[in-house]
Formats: C-alpha cells, sequence, structure tokens
C-alpha cells in the first residue's frame, strides 16, 4: 500500500512513519512536509508551503496512493484563526485533493483529540472555540472531558465521506499519549485515560491497512486494535 502521511516531524507523526517504513506492507509512502526528512528507499518528501494548495508536481506523486495518515497539528497555536486553518481548512483541503486525485476506494485517518465537542451548541468551560474546532490540550485541561464527543472537523470530515462514496474516513481519539520510556510520569498519567505512543501509531497502521467497522476510534478502542 501507498500512503500519504502529515505530521511526519512531530511526536505522533515521528512515530508513525517510524512504522510506516517498518511495515512490509507499507510499499512507499508520500510526506507532505514544510521540511526534508532522512532519505529511506521506501520515502518520498513532498515539499509543500500551503497546505491548501496542491500543485501538480504533489498530485501526480500521490496518484496512485490509496491512504493517508493525517497528523498535522500543534497542541498549542497562537490564536483560534491559525487553529481553524491549520485544524479544519488544511484537512477539508487535503481531503477534497485526495478524492480527486488518489485512487478508491481512498482511507483518510485522522488524528483529533479525546476532548474534541461534536455538538457545536454546547457550551464549553475552557477554550471554547479551539476545543469545537479540535482538541489535543493538555491533560489536566481536558481530564474531565474524556466522554464529550468531537468537533467541527470530525462533523465536516465524516460528512464530507458520507456525501462522497469511495471516501472512507476514520478519527483516533488517543488521549494521553505516553512516549516510549516513560517511567516516574507513567504511574500518574496511569491514573486516567492513556495510551502507549507505539500502540497509538500501531494501531492507526492497522486501520489504515484494515479499515475497521466504525469511524470513531475512542482511546479504549485504540488499546484494544493490536
Amino acid at each position: 500500500m501507498k500512503v500519504i502521511l502529515t505530521g511526519s516531524t512531530g511526536f505522533i507523526g515521528r512515530e508513525v512513519l517510524s512504522q510506516c517504513l517498518a511495515h512490509p506492507a507499507i510499499t512507499s509512502i508520500v510526506a507532505l512536509s514544510r521540511r526534508d526528512l532522512p532519505a529511506h528507499e521506501k520515502l518520498k518528501v513532498a515539499l509543500i508551503e500551503d497546505f491548501k494548495t496542491y500543485p501538480d508536481s504533489i498530485r501526480n506523486e500521490i496518484r496512485d496512493a490509496e491512504a493517508c495518515i493525517w497528523t498535522l497539528g500543534k497542541a498549542h497555536m497562537p490564536n483560534n484563526d491559525i487553529a481553524r486553518r491549520v485544524s479544519l481548512d488544511y484537512t477539508l483541503a487535503a481531503a477534497k485533493v485526495f478524492r480527486e486525485t488518489c485512487q478508491k476506494p481512498f482511507r483518510f485517518l485522522y488524528c483529533s483529540g479525546a476532548a474534541a465537542e461534536r455538538d457545536q451548541n454546547k457550551p464549553l468551560w475552557f477554550m471554547q472555540e479551539y476545543r469545537h474546532i479540535r482538541v489535543r490540550e493538555p491533560w489536566w485541561n481536558h481530564r474531565n472531558f474524556t466522554d464529550q464527543l468531537q468537533g467541527q472537523v470530525e462533523n465536516e470530515l465524516l460528512g464530507f465521506a458520507d456525501d462522497h462514496p469511495g471516501f472512507e474516513a476514520h478519527i483516533v481519539r488517543p488521549a494521553m499519549v505516553l512516549a516510549r520510556g516513560m517511567s516516574l510520569h507513567s504511574i500518574v498519567f496511569g491514573l486516567g485515560p492513556s495510551v502507549k505512543l507505539d500502540d497509538l501509531a500501531g494501531a492507526m497502521l492497522d486501520l489504515v491497512l484494515k479499515g475497521g467497522k466504525k469511524n470513531i476510534w475512542e482511546n479504549a478502542d485504540l488499546n484494544s486494535v493490536r
């Protein structure tokens, strides 16, 4: 399978890339990135300045891709306009390009967050606009909100998939992601929902390769996929 990756220099994206490179079923990878990555025979880096604009050179690189793992974004962004552009506009622009350009069926796996709120009319206690868009906040901010549903980007992406047969969307909602080798911190984080980084990345690969019977994958689901 040929896959598209975003966020490959980030905390989760680096692990996803590493596992994709090692997985025999992943035969080719196109990393959409603003900067270059270490060379690998399976990896093609497509440098991109604006994730809302895809020139023909990039479209040609991704034309035969069958899936995307989207981990683009940061836990904290300077303002809500930037958060909206990165979380919502970039994601939906990419989904439209992939549907037009890539193989069908196409599987899009989006990494969201445990506290995202899909009910856009529901009042939130803190960071209301950002949490409605898409959330990857520190665990101490959203530990009481792990049962709340996803945000606007999830609604838009799932609606887009419903409207376009052959485009399959899956959303993963990890809670606290534990880095490899965590020790003392793991004792504290273990009191609440968490998932190990390598297990999260492995579950995401499994979903991209095999698909699944549902579209939303909660933290508990991610811990049980593998």
